[in-house]
């Protein structure tokens, strides 16, 4: 039995002491606070190569953050990993020591710092040197103060003018000038950074080694990505198109309801947005947090960008069809095909991982489409529901070539290897498709890759062996024009001829 005292004290012990507490901890707002939580999730990349977002949004998760610090954090730590080459050409000029001297996690800081700096002009700069100085303070690193605050307040000095310009010209160019890229409404802006000294190298000697340095891209994926037809005029243009994370697009669930209405809700949520080229398709002005818009969570609309609404659009299913997705994860090709379907027809998605084939039934059950049906099936295609479809779209995993700007860590895991290696699993996947479909079907393959040898290199090798299907038509999607990169191409099998 407890006695009156031993009581006393348990009475007057915090409820939650001595158990963990499910309730979020609420994080005031402050620069501060998205500074730290970019920095955080750039030492994970750094350390451990996980993606950014991946990190951001496990510690959103974890702690209720305002979301002016969400919605900065996310650009920090994004625009950070997209222009490392960039910050590091940038860094080296002022930074005496060697990188490899300087601690990872401070150069990390110097980096966030030179980005706000140099490529973020709406961020004052006297905020983002004291912010990011304080950064130390969090790392118990306070004697490197005056190391960050010196590099930093060189670099914003250093920066004597900034110029809008309509339109870009290499020649114009030279080793102080940054050129960078934003969107504004519909337009594209170009502006021209200034510095007090060479940064880089002088385009006029090698324009490669300079378009590589200011777009953040590695050289060699330059010259693959660019036809060779292509002046390096366009080449700049395509770089810096990969620095920014793009337009972002709705697609309009037609079966809940239309798109005047979600118009509406945007202009409502004093958001800037307006119809795309497809009658499901609008086109926003800037970016939100979707899931937070009334009519998301009613299956009202998806996040899908232009150029992978082409797919569907390009296969044309129609009611009653029963049509294939053999690479289906997400579901946003295979949500669309159901919409396109009215529901009448059968969607059979296809992916290998069960976590995957759990994201393609909640966005299914959110759009309410029960015309989906999920199939988890072998890596090696071995177990794919065996049926005549009447199409079939497969979406292979390719480079990412054309979302470099969407997926801020692709630049960097891409190898010359990668084409070698993935090019005999995108045949395989195109052959599996083709092989089950009925005489006279579709088959729509797509990837979102810019580079030849995934898409027409793809399908004329596969279609050289297989006479019985022909190309219908074809679409590439540029970077930038207006949106994503990406490639389709709608294959049909021929009947039988009559006997």
């Amino acid at each position: 039995m407890s006695s009156p005292q031993s009581g006393s004290n348990r009475d007057r012990r915090p409820k939650n002491q001595g158990r963990h507490s499910n309730k979020k901890k609420f994080v005031k707002s402050g620069a501060s606070n998205a500074r730290w939580f970019a920095f955080k999730a750039l030492q994970a990349n750094r350390e451990r190569d996980v993606f950014v977002s991946r990190i951001l949004d496990d510690q959103f998760k974890s702690k209720t953050i305002p979301s002016v610090d969400r919605k900065m954090a996310t650009e920090l730590a994004n625009e950070t990993v997209r222009r490392r080459a960039t910050l590091d050409a940038i860094l080296t000029a002022f930074v005496t020591r060697p990188q490899e001297n300087v601690e990872a996690d401070l150069w990390t800081i110097l980096q966030l710092g030179c980005l706000q700096l140099a490529c973020l002009p709406h961020i004052a700069s006297h905020a983002a040197v004291h912010e990011t100085v304080q950064l130390c303070e969090e790392l118990r690193n306070a004697q490197a103060k005056p190391f960050i605050n010196g590099v930093l307040r060189n670099i914003g000095r250093s920066v004597v003018s900034r110029e809008e310009v309509e339109d870009l010209d290499l020649a114009e160019l030279g080793p102080r000038q940054l050129p960078l890229l934003s969107l504004r409404g519909r337009d594209k802006k170009y502006e021209i950074a200034t510095f007090d000294r060479d940064i880089f190298t002088n385009p006029a000697d090698d324009a490669l080694a300079y378009i590589s340095q200011v777009s953040s891209l590695p050289e060699w994926l330059l010259q693959r990505l660019t036809p060779e037809e292509a002046d390096k005029n366009q080449m700049l243009k395509s770089g810096l198109w990969m620095t920014i994370p793009g337009r972002m697009s709705l697609r309009v669930n037609l079966l809940q309801t239309d798109r005047e209405k979600v118009l509406d809700v945007l202009e409502a949520a004093e958001l800037s947005a307006h119809p795309g080229t497809l009658p499901e398709a609008i086109e926003l002005d800037g970016s939100v947090a979707i899931i937070d818009l009334p009519g998301y969570r009613e299956g009202w609309f998806s996040v899908q960008d232009l150029s992978a609404m082409s797919s569907a659009d390009l296969l044309n299913p129609q009611p009653g069809e029963k049509i294939l997705d053999l690479c289906a994860a997400p579901g946003g090709k295979s949500t669309h095909i159901a919409e396109r379907l009215k529901n009448e027809g059968r969607v059979v998605a296809c992916d290998t991982a069960g976590n995957r084939i759990r994201i393609i039934n909640e966005n299914a059950g959110r759009l309410q489409l029960p015309c989906i049906e999920t199939h988890l099936i072998h890596e090696d295609g071995s177990d794919i529901p065996s049926e005549d479809y009447d199409a079939a779209i497969v979406d292979v995993p390719c480079s990412n070539t054309g979302v470099l700007g969407k997926r801020p860590e692709a630049r960097w895991r891409i190898m010359p290897t990668t084409f070698r290696e993935l090019i005999p699993l995108q045949m395989r996947l195109l052959k599996d498709a083709m092989s089950r479909v009925r005489p006279g079907g579709r088959v729509v393959y797509s990837t979102c890759s810019i580079d030849f040898e995934e898409n027409r290199g793809v399908v004329d090798a596969v279609l050289s062996k297989h006479p019985e299907f022909h190309v219908a038509e074809e679409r590439i999607h540029h970077p930038g024009e207006p949106a994503d990169g990406g490639y389709q191409a709608l294959l049909i099998r021929s009947e039988p001829s009559p006997v």
